[in-house]
C-alpha cells in the first residue's frame, strides 16, 4: 500500500487521526538536516495530548503530569519551534539531526 509522503501503513493510519499532526509532519518530512553545529535554545516533547516535556537554554527543565492510562501513540521534538525527530513506536519517521543520521534513515 503506498501512502503519502511514503508514510508506512502504520504511520498514516496514526496522523490521519490526528489531522493537524498530519500537516506538520507533511511539512517537515523533506526539510533538510540541521547544521551538526546548530544548538537548540529551546527544546520541546509533544505527543497527541500536548505538551511532554522542555528544556529552555539548556538548563531550565518543565513538564507535564499524565495520567497511566494516557500512553503517547507518537512523540515530535521540536527545537526552536522546528519539528526534527517524529517516531511512532520504534519507527522514526522524521529524523533531521546529523549526529544520529545514517542511511537507514532515508
Amino acid at each position: 500500500m503506498n501512502t503519502p509522503n511514503n508514510f508506512s501503513p502504520s504511520v498514516y493510519s496514526l496522523l490521519k487521526k490526528y489531522p493537524e499532526w498530519y500537516s506538520i509532519v507533511s511539512e517537515a518530512i523533506n526539510k533538510p538536516l540541521l547544521d551538526k553545529n546548530y544548538s537548540s535554545q529551546i527544546l520541546e516533547i509533544f505527543d497527541q495530548y500536548g505538551l511532554l516535556a522542555g528544556r529552555v537554554h539548556g538548563k531550565y527543565s518543565y513538564e507535564c503530569t499524565r495520567s497511566v492510562d494516557q500512553k503517547s501513540e507518537f512523540n515530535a521534538w521540536f527545537f526552536d519551534e522546528e519539528l526534527v525527530i517524529f517516531y511512532v513506536g520504534k519507527e522514526l519517521v522524521i529524523n533531521r539531526l546529523q549526529i544520529l543520521y545514517s542511511e537507514e534513515c532515508k
